[in-house]
């Protein structure tokens, strides 16, 4: 499928989708794709409201020109484009809007394997140099992401058509005993030298070998560079670094095991560099999305859970000396010390608003700041930071996302119910599958689900609905301070499984929660 690229976006043929250069992806709705389907059919015209309400509507439609300012501003907020300095949509005022962006050609490659110097003087080791070349190319696809190409240019440079994050230089020298082979990995564009190798290679049959050890470093040093290159000068919608992490995770492994990929590169740097604080803080949060992700939201043994968070609590608190003049690595600290539950809620806090207070990064900021807030009792302010988070992140993304399910719990701890169908409905337009399994904890039981939703709560039976109670418990309540709040955020689902599988799926703490007297 074609591609086309406006700016720092790769929009898909049928846009029904695009994502950045980071590799996030947006997604857009049938309306948002007519309009930059318009916008795209007619660059630098001006369109009237007019024009771009009969694209949408059809000509003759009742629906009213305010419904098209909506749409321009939710493609706003996608492609983060200010409207006092637009990249993508201008507005002219008291006329209509007008495509400003201009076309680029897409990034094609991950890693362009080139340039090559020397081959042509490698004599006698001519098929040793090809053969390098060749696994490289084939091991390092095959070490990347299904999505993410690995293609060879021996002329290649800063000049060349080809755009490509990351380029690997190649160079030969022919000695009596071995070609000598110099490699270094850079990003692209800029070309800062992100890796260096040296190869001494006698015969074909020890190519392979040795290009498996350099793809594994390569590997890991791409996986860092994306995951902590944003971490010293973040922008305002820079995500958090345990969502970098996944991100990076995404450009060299298949997206469901990104998880499992994080924690191996760390893990590797760890063993490294065992009193990193940067590598000890990142092991933390791979531990955390471990705990989150690698149960299925089945919850895990109880005496397993409390051995990881542990060593959670261990990594989080001994990379904090190291880490204290890094912002975005605070704030990292402080997400950990919030989801523990073990008293570190001020301490967290307080680490989040000073993280604030020296940071670019106001999205992830204000994130874990509003959770914060939330833990603390402080709805009102906790609902209005992750409010203004979400504003400031990319929309549709799984940190926006995330963030609106936080909020959603928010809501629910507040017993805001008009509040929380407008989050609902924000999570249905961009990710209709994410609301499927949130719908049940915050839907009251007295209302009816959508049919898929429905479906997922049948699917639990018993066991599986008392694991679930567990899960959301330990993962996304008892952070909470009040006891009031805790159950307010559990009552919908809890009620909802009780009407099915009957009181006993309940577990006695939570049942507890919910009784009118807790918390006081």
């Amino acid at each position: 499928m074609a591609e086309y690229q406006f700016n720092s976006f790769v929009f898909h043929e049928d846009l029904l989708s695009a994502r950045d250069l980071g590799g996030r992806e947006v997604t857009f709705t049938r309306a948002e794709r007519t309009v930059l389907s318009t916008f795209m059919a007619h660059p630098q015209r001006l369109l009237t409201r007019n024009a771009l309400l009969d694209a949408i509507s059809g000509v003759g439609s009742d629906a009213s020109d305010r419904n098209v300012d909506f749409l321009i501003n939710r493609l706003r907020a996608k492609l983060g484009d200010p409207a006092r300095s637009p990249r993508f949509i201008a507005t002219r005022y008291g006329e209509g809007y007008v495509w400003v962006a201009e076309p680029a050609q897409p990034a094609d490659a991950l890693v362009v394997v080139g340039p090559v110097h020397g081959k042509a003087r490698s004599g006698r080791f001519s098929e040793v140099a090809g053969a390098l070349l060749g696994e490289l190319v084939q091991q390092l696809d095959a070490a990347t992401s299904p999505g993410q190409a690995v293609r060879l240019e021996e002329t290649f440079s800063a000049r060349s058509a080809t755009r490509t994050r990351f380029n690997l230089e190649i160079s030969f020298f022919p000695q009596a005993e071995a070609l000598q082979c110099a490699l270094v990995l850079r990003q692209m564009p800029g070309g800062d030298v992100v890796g260096m190798s040296r190869l001494a290679v006698a015969e074909a049959g020890e190519v392979a070998g040795l290009v498996a050890d350099v793809v594994q470093q390569y590997r890991s040093l791409i996986w860092h560079r994306h995951a902590l290159g944003m971490m010293d000068a973040p922008a305002s919608a820079t995500p958090p670094l345990y969502v970098a992490m996944h991100d990076a995770g995404r450009l060299i492994t298949a997206d469901t095991r990104s998880w499992i990929e994080n924690v191996d590169q760390v893990r590797a740097a760890l063993a490294a560099n065992p009193d990193d604080p940067v590598a000890r803080l990142m092991w933390g949060l791979s531990l955390y999305v471990q705990v989150i992700m690698g149960s299925n939201g089945q919850g895990r043994p109880e005496a397993e859970r409390i051995a990881v968070e542990d060593e959670i609590e261990a990594a989080a608190l001994g990379a904090l000396p190291g880490v204290a003049d890094n912002p975005m690595l605070k704030l990292s600290v402080a997400k950990l010390l919030l989801f523990l539950a073990r008293g570190h809620t001020a301490m967290g806090e307080r680490l989040a608003e000073e993280a604030f207070e020296a940071s670019t990064a106001f999205a992830a900021s204000f994130a874990i700041l509003g959770q914060a807030r939330l833990m603390r009792g402080r709805l009102a302010e906790g609902i209005d930071l992750l409010e203004r988070a979400a504003e400031m992140a990319e929309y549709g993304t799984e940190f926006w996302i995330y963030t609106l399910v936080v909020l959603c719990g928010g809501k629910l701890a507040a017993e805001d119910r008009k509040g929380l169908r407008a989050t609902l409905q924000q999570l249905h337009e961009a990710s209709p599958q994410t609301l499927i399994t949130v719908a049940p904890f915050c839907v009251p039981a007295d209302e009816p689900l959508s049919p898929p939703g429905q479906a997922f709560i049948s699917s639990l039976g018993p066991e599986g609905a008392t694991r679930t109670l567990e899960y959301i418990f330990m993962t996304s309540v008892r952070q909470y301070e009040d006891l009031r709040h805790q159950g307010n955020v559990l009552r919908a689902l809890a009620q909802r499984l009780q009407q099915i599988y009957g009181a006993d799926v309940v577990p006695s703490h939570i049942r507890a929660l919910l009784e009118p007297a807790a918390g006081g």
